[in-house]
């Protein structure tokens, strides 16, 4: 199969995302883009996300669900997994049987009860440094392949080329604040979106705009709602979600 038309969006997409964060200082719309497009292009993925790792700091700053949430998270609570590794060692890794898989057990173990069975991850490599990392995830096994390694590689360079003009540009203090403080409600949104996804199979944009309304009619916080929603105690069959 021609992977060029693949390879044109890909360029497409980063540029007008280079262009919007430069312009509003929005990183986390760019990263949560990047995401988006790693899923979108990579044939197998359900879920994709971004890593960034500086000065010892592990952070998911880009994901597409909770489930990539819940992945990363294992990581690093249990400082190991493919993620971490493609990042240290500056080199792909697939994975494709999570529970088969020997090389990190105790997340592999965790990945796999959580529904992540393969996993491609290549580092973000930004001149002679590894800023971090970009990954693909599926519930299937064997989902990827060498040519899809090819694509996320390139797609990587490409991200790792932005993520590292925003932080050479003269805005990086505002935009790593801003990543920051969106950290925690995006983080917690897109959980409450996966339970809505799974409750009422929506899709993505549908779980969203549910959660949204929802919001909206109890006048609070879109994540003091997403909150309710993730512990499971607010209530979404009313006529008013409709």
């Amino acid at each position: 199969m021609n992977a060029t038309p693949q390879v044109d969006e890909i360029g497409v997409i980063i540029g007008r995302t280079k262009r919007y964060l430069l312009s509003d200082g929005t990183a986390q719309d760019a990263v949560d883009a990047l995401a988006d497009v790693a899923r979108d292009v990579i044939g197998g993925a359900e879920g994709a996300g971004v890593s960034l790792i500086q000065d010892g700091n592990r952070t998911s700053v880009g994901a597409t669900d909770a489930k990539v949430l819940q992945a990363d998270t294992l990581q690093y609570s249990l400082g190991e997994g493919p993620c971490l590794t493609a990042w240290a060692q500056g080199q792909p890794v697939i994975i494709a049987d999570t529970a088969t898989d020997t090389r990190w057990k105790d997340w592999a173990s965790a990945a796999t009860e959580a529904g992540v069975r393969s996993c491609l991850s290549v580092p973000l490599i930004r001149g002679s440094d590894s800023i971090g990392a970009m990954k693909v995830y599926s519930g299937s096994l064997d989902a990827f392949d060498v040519d899809d390694q090819r694509l996320l590689t390139k797609l990587a360079k490409s991200a790792a080329a932005l993520l590292g003009h925003v932080q050479a540009s003269d805005t990086p203090q505002r935009i790593s604040d801003e990543v920051k403080d969106s950290l925690a409600s995006r983080d917690i949104i897109g959980i409450a979106r996966g339970v809505l996804m799974e409750r009422h199979d929506l899709d993505r944009d549908e779980a969203l705009t549910r959660i949204t309304r929802l919001s909206g009619a109890a006048r609070a916080p879109m994540r003091e709602t997403a909150a309710f929603i993730a512990q499971r105690r607010n209530g979404t069959d009313t006529s008013e979600t409709r």
